[in-house]
């Protein structure tokens, strides 16, 4: 099946249209944003694929979507994790279940059963099935992409001959906001993190817009990243760009100013983790990363060993952020000496004492 196959065609032009990407089951953070931008029933609003999996609340957000989808004026196309109803019977499926929450784990929440209850894993598709081959129709019926005037909206990208992308590359295609393409239209896609795109050396998960590309990541990082974040662009009735965003993380108190006048950020992220270690102590150590050999300062608690090889446990940054007192900023995590902070999207640290964290 091809983009074509599946495609809508919406005019937008003079409607104020709110695009949110990757809820991945989080209800609460995606009605929050909606209050956070104003929703409202003259807006239009586009989910740009990834309702299900890896949040809490996947069944609850899939039921207020399509709520929401009775309005006329809400849109869903389809991502990669929204197929779960068509892989029960896949043979990744229990051993992703081991490590990812999913829809699964929460049909057995609300049966009161366990995988043990059924016999072979085609029974406990059936049982799912059973129940919920309703939602398992509305999401086989989205479309892959809505065009408009000026957008394509897909999950994750398209080819050179964008009608012609086969479905599979739409909703699975990796780093395409790197890609170029031949359509006179910007791209919008979430499904790969826009925080693995650093821009400046800064680890954000803000939106990325490139104009000369014409492509926009959307995804926030939501349930992927440990500091991510819920994103909505707003194409605004005029046609210019704005970006909302809310997240979980608790928020600090900036009690002391702190500023950095001078530094080179870098932002190391997924899968290149691998680095050699020099010199350190309880606080930072000196590396060089192995695939860049740029040399950087890493959080000593950041570093793991694993078969003889030295890595980062995560994506990481050595920016420090500038702070002022009075600010509030969300706090990531707190390790020896200082505290890993999110400002304005952008993620770095600060010593620990710049910030009141009583609360």
């Amino acid at each position: 099946m091809k983009l074509k196959d599946k495609l809508v065609r919406l005019s937008i032009r003079g409607k104020r249209t709110i695009v949110i990407s990757d809820i991945h089951g989080e209800l609460e953070l995606f009605k929050k944003l909606l209050e956070q931008v104003d929703f409202s029933r003259d807006d239009i609003l586009i989910v740009n694929g990834d309702i299900l999996d890896k949040g809490r609340n996947s069944l609850g957000t899939m039921k207020y979507i399509r709520q929401l989808t009775g309005a006329g004026n809400v849109y869903v196309i389809e991502g990669n994790c929204d197929r779960f109803f068509d892989e029960l019977e896949e043979e990744w499926l229990y051993p992703y279940m081991d490590y990812r929450y999913t829809v699964a784990h929460e049909f057995l929440k609300e049966t009161g059963t366990t995988l043990t209850d059924y016999k072979t894993q085609h029974d406990f598709a059936e049982a799912v099935l059973d129940v919920y081959s309703d939602h398992q129709t509305w999401f086989r019926n989205l479309p892959t992409a809505i065009e408009t005037e000026d957008y394509l909206f897909v999950h994750a990208g398209i080819e050179d001959d964008y009608l012609e992308t086969p479905r599979e590359v739409a909703l699975t295609m990796p780093e395409f906001y790197l890609s170029n393409h031949h359509l006179d239209k910007k791209v919008v896609v979430g499904h790969y993190p826009a925080s693995n795109f650093a821009e400046a050396g800064l680890y954000s998960h803000g939106i990325k817009v490139n104009d000369e590309r014409r492509i926009i990541a959307l995804d926030g990082g939501n349930q992927v990243k440990e500091s991510g974040q819920l994103n909505a662009l707003l194409i605004e009735t005029d046609g210019t760009l704005t970006m909302q965003a809310v997240d979980a993380l608790e928020s600090a108190l900036v009690i002391q100013d702190f500023e950095v006048t001078l530094q080179e950020p870098h932002t190391f992220t997924f899968p290149d983790y691998n680095i050699r270690v020099m010199d350190g102590d309880d606080y930072f150590t000196f590396a060089e990363h192995v695939s860049t050999g740029t040399q950087f300062m890493v959080k000593t608690e950041w570093i793991i060993e694993k078969e003889g090889q030295t890595y980062l446990k995560d994506d990481y940054t050595d920016y420090f952020v500038d702070v002022k007192a009075g600010e509030e900023v969300k706090v990531v995590g707190q390790y020896a000496g200082y505290t890993l902070i999110k400002k304005e999207s952008v993620v770095g640290w600060v010593p620990e004492e710049v910030l009141d964290t009583s609360s």
